[in-house]
């Protein structure tokens, strides 16, 4: 290992010196022998001018690279996928030999037999293994795109008979950018600070990137948290790809801490597994392949370890959405230099060793596929086949979804069952289930006896048992409850009676009535309605929200609104009637959403439409806190929230700047989960004048502690139990048993310390009753409200009867993991609190109603706070506690 270390740090005192290409390649290829590469194909140094592992490479240079593979080559095929938000382009570099290149769709359309079970089995001596390379998901882990660019070139390049069979048995695939805006965030970071020589120094400019970093895309989304809820367009494109090929293996190429040394699979047995998967997945997939990454690590004498951290348990990551696809998803994590070098307890890490640890495991991936390619082939056939055996065992025969009253979310709830290839039906026959309507064409069947059946369950089923309490993410993924949908389970399959569906609806807005000389009114229960009001305020439109539901229409043809329909009156416009119409119709169009069109405001039941109870809806002035303390990852929720649901212009402004911000302009200003020490006394100051001047401050998790520690707000926190961690019953209780007896119950042997990640709430999912009557709470249809927790923030609910929007149920755990102890905290506390300060009101979120941008059922709520806040004028009413009762 110190040999090792030694030679990537004499290969980096040569910084500025353009190495032959035969020197790169020794030290990257060191098995390969002299003259094994074809000098037609250009190596990375000659392309792009300069060694690899001296530069960070930029995205439009990794690209550029693999177009000239592409051009030079007929064994590359360069395939572009999509564009991400800051128009860099996604490619896919497919590398096999020319033959295979040349029958790319029929080589496609023979591997249908391994996940189709219908069709008969296939010859496997005559299919190719499917290798998927993946790199850069997180973008300032930066090594696995630049070892992209060396696997690249020695598939095409080398002339060896060893290569040549690998790309006769296999088809490999490279995404070298899985994420390109975070990967030039980062790369530009280091290159502009880096100096001659190195310097190793950790807390070096160069070594501490400023906030938010390059790890994430550019909402600051953690794309590989992303493969099950697809929220990111690059998630969207790169999962089209996938089911066109269905990787047999699947690596993701990732970085870790300075300290560490080079982290590959297998997991941590069962405990970190998922009981959906076949164990042939764990215990013979991944050991055999495990056995060529040593190897490979070996011969460089790099250390390495596995089985301890990280896990499989859920397909939200790139490495383990695979093996619920019949591949084997695996994850490679490497010490990282984060820079050209840095310092670490194992030394001096240098960015070429990095990557060339990188090199040497994605070979012996590709060596160890073809040298097993039956046994991955075979155990993918039979992956698909027990699907449907399992699903025959499972109780659940089928799953019933969809709101008549949101059919905007519905489509966009079958969009995501459609892309994971999830077989979904229309339901034929209006029926009533769980005392919940579903509606014919307006909701649909999803039957669990399916080839893609574990997808199905991780989609729409909650899990509340795991082999271990330390996990190291979330334990909460069922998209079905962050979607808020109603859903049904059944127990036979009869209401599975049409066709399968091929592809999500087109919804057609449009203006019901056509144009009216009154007004024009849209239930707020759609997911798009809070869009079509921003488009409408932008456009010059007033709009009025309904405090009261009402009936408007006829006897024989009336429509129901509920509370907080949108009522935009033609007069009082500064806008003719013509031109309300022509915003009104477009705005329909646009957001596929349905307004009625009335002629009188005397509703058929319930409200007029010129009741004191229906109130001109101010336009939004939102800004938003950012910066260093402040969660990047909330920060890009909350930011997409606003501009990709709601349309909404959202300033972010930084801590450093907030005591010259003019808040005036503002009508909300949001801080999320972080840490606010950065404003002093003063800043405090001026944001608690803001909100007693009319302001609506809304606050997420910590932010909420710190809003009423700062006594910004009146409300009350509970103690965590245990300083915010679980209890310690389980540890305890083993120290009774052991020979120590029980004066040692106080103490725990040091390997213990790995039941810390007990103490934490694991991103769970929790049921709350939800206040629809309340603006907070608008647009919602049922009282039951799925909730996602993963922080310690505890509410305790208000004095005040109507504050407390949302609030936990006495037995609220539907999904995840937590302790008892957290578990009992959270049971009848308060979700989401609104507190009167003065002329305005503080918002106090527990939780991150955002959370990765796919709990819509809750985002509704952040997005009601934006917009309707400022109509939030609380009645003080009697107080429920007294000050003795607390």
């Amino acid at each position: 290992m110190l040999k090792a270390y030694f030679s990537a740090a004499l290969f980096t005192l040569g910084l500025g010196l353009a190495l032959p290409t035969a020197a790169q390649n020794t030290y990257f290829f060191p098995a390969a022998q002299a003259g094994s590469f074809d000098p037609a194909i250009p190596t990375p140094e000659k392309f792009l001018g300069y060694p690899i592992g001296t530069h960070y490479t930029r995205s439009d240079q990794i690209v550029a690279y693999l177009r000239e593979l592409d051009r030079v080559s007929d064994k590359v095929s360069l395939r572009t996928l999509g564009n991400t938000f800051e128009e860099r382009p996604q490619v896919v570099a497919t590398i096999t030999a020319v033959e295979n290149q040349q029958n790319l769709a029929k080589l496609q359309e023979a591997r249908r037999a391994l996940v189709d079970p219908k069709l008969p089995a296939p010859d496997y001596r005559k299919l190719p293994v499917a290798v998927s390379l993946n790199f850069g998901v997180h973008g300032n882990e930066s090594s696995s795109s630049e070892a992209a660019l060396l696997l690249a070139y020695y598939l095409t390049a080398s002339t060896s008979p060893e290569t040549k069979q690998w790309l006769e048995q296999a088809v490999v695939t490279i995404d070298p950018l899985e994420n390109p805006d975070g990967r030039d965030r980062a790369s530009h970071w280091f290159d502009q600070n880096k100096s001659w020589p190195n310097v190793t120094d950790p807390l070096d400019r160069e070594h501490t990137e400023a906030w938010p970093g390059g790890r994430t895309n550019h909402f600051y989304t953690d794309l590989n948290r992303d493969w099950l809820p697809l929220t990111q367009p690059e998630s969207r494109a790169r999962m089209a790809f996938f089911h066109e090929w269905y990787p047999n293996v699947m690596i993701d190429f990732h970085e870790m801490g300075t300290n560490g040394t080079y982290y590959f699979e297998p997991s941590k047995p069962f405990s970190t597994e998922n009981d959906l998967i076949p164990r042939a997945t764990y215990e013979v997939l991944n050991v055999h392949l495990a056995k060529y990454f040593a190897k490979s690590l070996d011969d460089l004498g790099s250390l390495y370890w596995t089985k301890e951290q990280f896990d499989n348990l859920s397909p939200i990551y790139g490495s383990t959405y695979p093996d619920f696809e019949g591949g084997v998803g695996i994850t490679f994590e490497v010490a990282s230099s984060r820079g050209l070098a840095q310092e670490g307890t194992n030394g001096v890490v240098t960015f070429p060793f990095t990557i060339r640890n990188h090199v040497a495991t994605g070979l012996a991936t590709v060596r160890g596929a073809v040298e097993e390619k039956e046994l991955f082939l075979k155990h993918q056939r039979d992956f698909f086949t027990s699907a449907l055996t399992d699903a025959r065992k499972f109780p659940t025969k089928a799953y019933v979804f969809g709101s008549e009253q949101d059919e905007t979310l519905t489509n966009k709830f079958l969009s995501l069952l459609l892309q994971h290839k999830v077989e979904v039906h229309e339901l034929g026959k209006d029926v009533t289930l769980d005392k919940q309507d579903f509606k014919k064409g307006k909701a649909y069947v999803v039957p669990t006896s399916q080839p893609q059946y574990r997808i199905v369950n991780s989609l729409f089923e909650e899990l509340t048992t795991f082999h271990d309490s330390v996990f190291y993410d979330v334990t909460g993924w069922s998209q079905a409850h962050a979607y808020g949908l109603p859903v049904s389970k059944q127990k036979n399959t009869n209401l599975v009676q049409s066709a399968p569906v091929q592809a999500p609806k087109t919804l057609a807005g449009t203006v019901r009535g056509g144009k009216s000389s009154y007004a024009y009114i849209l239930p707020w229960s759609d997911y798009n309605a809070a869009h079509s009001l921003t488009a409408l305020q932008r456009a010059g439109v007033v709009a009025k929200v309904s405090f009261k539901p009402f009936s408007a229409g006829t006897k024989d043809d009336h429509t129901d609104f509920g509370y907080g329909a949108l009522v935009i009156p033609v007069a009082g416009q500064k806008l003719s009637a013509d031109s309300v119409f022509q915003i009104v119709s477009r705005v329909s169009r646009q957001n596929q959403v349905t307004f009625t069109g009335v002629g009188t405001g005397f509703s058929l039941s319930g409200i007029d439409l010129g009741s004191n109870n229906v109130h001109t809806v101010p336009e939004a002035k939102a800004a938003l806190l950012v910066g260093t303390g402040t969660n990047a990852s909330e920060v890009g929720e909350a930011w997409f929230v606003a501009s990709q649901q709601l349309g909404l212009p959202l300033s972010r402004i930084e801590l450093s700047n907030f005591g010259r911000a003019p808040l005036g302009r503002y009508t909300s200003i949001v801080l999320v989960g972080g840490v606010y020490t950065g404003l002093d006394k003063a800043s405090v100051d001026k944001l608690r004048r803001w909100v007693q001047e009319g302001g609506t401050l809304i606050t997420i998790k910590n932010a909420s502690d710190w809003a009423i520690k700062q006594g910004i707000v009146k409300e009350k926190l509970l103690v965590p139990a245990n300083g915010g961690w679980a209890d310690t019953t389980a540890t305890a209780s083993a120290a009774a048993k052991s020979k120590l007896g029980p004066a040692a119950t106080h103490r725990a042997d040091f390997v213990q310390q790995e039941q810390e990640g007990t103490r934490a709430i694991a991103g769970s999912i929790y049921s709350a009753d939800i206040d629809i009557t309340n603006p907070i709470g608008f647009g919602l249809t049922s009282r039951k409200l799925y909730v996602f927790r993963n922080g310690t923030t505890f509410l305790k609910p208000s004095r005040n009867p109507y504050a407390t929007v949302a609030q936990y149920t006495a037995k609220p755990l539907v999904s995840g993991y937590v302790s008892q102890a957290n578990l009992k905290q959270i049971s009848n506390s308060a979700a989401v609190v609104v507190s009167k300060v003065g002329a305005g009101r503080v918002v106090l979120f527990a939780d991150d109603p955002n959370f990765r941008h796919y709990w819509h059922g809750t985002s509704r709520l952040f997005a009601n706070a934006l917009l309707l806040g400022p109509l939030l004028n609380l009645p003080e009413g009697p107080a429920a506690i007294s000050a003795e009762e607390e």
